[in-house]
């Protein structure tokens, strides 16, 4: 519960992935990224009700067997590159009667956050009441934006809208969203048709617990990362 309201977590998992093949079935830990997050939001204290959306019939088995599964699975058309997380999202909301409450999405693809991090993001949800939404996001540590260059017509033009030549400490700090938590009031979502409304507050998590598997790249590190103990990860059972 989130203000006296249920949560019910919502985890899209596709069958199709350009980066890695079938990416949610990669196994971490023993389990599958799939049933990773599952079982992580079915022992969350603040998760109400736990529904995976597939397109996939081996991901929709592994969910039902978890008792997290949809009514169905997910339409094609809602399933192919084109399609956006918040069409998928449109359809569960109808297809497994969410009611009301509030809607936690939880990508597969982000293994290291903790029930901790969840629970810290839900006290801010209490402690903020004018919030419609709240999203989890990491410090950049990359290049920054002002930093960085296009090329028009052969050409090096600044990303920004002039260059900047200053020093890097100067230019404030920048942070992306890093895919682990969205949590947003249902009717809010209906209204914008967008998880990062205009009342949204951000939830800053570290480095260590902000790992998104994208790329062949993402896995290699996030795997060596822990081996060599510089990450964690907790363990559901």
């Amino acid at each position: 519960m989130l203000r006296d309201k249920p949560v019910t977590a919502i985890i899209p998992a596709r069958g199709g992935s350009k980066g890695i093949p079938r990416k949610n079935l990669l196994q971490l830990g023993g389990d599958t990224l799939l049933e990773r997050t599952i079982k992580f939001a079915q022992v969350a204290p603040s998760v109400d009700r736990v529904i995976v959306s597939t397109d996939d019939q081996e991901m929709y088995d592994i969910s039902k067997r978890h008792d997290a599964a949809a009514p169905g699975l997910r339409p094609a058309d809602l399933a192919g590159d084109a399609a956006t997380t918040e069409a998928a999202v449109d359809h569960l909301i109808a297809q497994a009667g969410i009611s009301g409450g509030w809607l936690l999405l939880l990508q597969v693809t982000s293994p290291l956050r903790t029930l901790g991090d969840l629970e810290a993001l839900c006290a801010l949800m209490e402690a903020t009441p004018d919030a419609d939404a709240a999203v989890s996001l990491c410090r950049y540590s990359g290049s920054h934006p002002a930093k960085m260059l296009t090329v028009e017509e052969g050409r090096i033009a600044p990303f920004m809208d002039r260059k900047y030549t200053g020093p890097r400490q100067a230019l404030a700090e920048v942070h992306v969203l890093n895919g682990a938590f969205y949590v947003i009031d249902r009717e809010v979502y209906l209204s914008e048709k967008t998880f990062l409304p205009e009342r949204t507050v951000p939830f800053i998590m570290p480095e260590e617990r902000s790992a998104n598997i994208d790329t062949p790249t993402d896995w290699q590190v996030l795997n060596a990362m822990i081996a060599q103990g510089y990450w964690s990860m907790e363990s559901y059972g």
